[in-house]
């Protein structure tokens, strides 16, 4: 059974007197230890289908489920339950106190059940997989951009979730750096048994996921599996034809 599974979800926004179909009957599935990456333009609909996929929006039309349970049927409580346990979304905005060392930022969403010194070593773990333990002492503020998206990924990843949900983690960063964060994304879903849901506005981002979907006018189409010879280096697009 997929980890996460949306069946023919719809979403519209209004502006003003004109409905604007943000997703259009997406479906789309991940498993444990897939990497799944959502390609499309701005404006595709990308945040909006995370959101659906993480229960913080609810669909139109259709049904998310994860782990098999329909997340529109949850209550607030139960949602928030699974965030802090099973669902992790990933922050690039950083801690709300930027006086605050990463390590602490890290370890604060266990502090209530793990207490302060368990809540800290795994803190400190989760930086040492992501390859942030030099930040652990350091300020948000003191951070490169890259390291602010490996912080980021420690965070989520040290609750040990189930299914990690990010959008757009290369954001502003360069060629070398989008590779690596992509590629420990891959190792994390492999060595960690994650499930990670992620959308990426360029190709070269996508080129280490498992499996690569393309958002188009907010319909999904999936990439077709190129010839075994080039499947480490080409991930071919189907012809989308543009329309309503």
């Amino acid at each position: 059974m997929a980890l996460l599974t949306l069946e023919a979800v719809s979403v519209s926004h209004w502006r003003g007197d004109n409905e604007i179909k943000a997703l259009r009957g997406v479906s789309l599935s991940v498993t444990t230890g897939e990497l799944v990456a959502v390609y499309g333009k701005a404006s595709a609909g990308k945040t909006t289908l995370l959101q659906c996929a993480a229960g913080l929006a609810r669909p139109d039309q259709g049904r998310v489920l994860f782990e098999g349970r329909d997340l529109s049927q949850c209550s607030a409580r139960e949602l928030v339950r699974l965030h802090r346990r099973r669902i992790a979304w990933v922050e690039r905005s950083g801690p709300r106190s930027r006086d605050l060392p990463i390590a602490t930022y890290v370890a604060l969403s266990l502090y209530r059940e793990a207490g302060a010194a368990e809540a800290r070593r795994r803190a400190l773990e989760a930086l040492d997989k992501v390859g942030a333990s030099r930040c652990a002492s350091q300020r948000w503020g003191e951070l490169t951009d890259s390291e602010r998206v490996l912080v980021a990924i420690a965070h989520a990843l040290v609750r040990k979730p189930r299914l990690l949900i990010t959008d757009d983690p290369t954001h502003g960063l360069g060629l070398v750096e989008r590779e690596r964060v992509v590629g420990l994304l891959r190792s994390m879903a492999e060595d960690e048994g994650v499930g990670v849901l992620m959308t990426v506005p360029d190709m070269p981002a996508m080129m280490p996921a498992h499996r690569v979907l393309l958002l188009n006018l907010g319909r999904v189409v999936t990439a077709p599996e190129p010839p075994a010879e080039e499947r480490d280096n080409v991930v071919a697009f189907p012809h989308v034809h543009r329309g309503s």
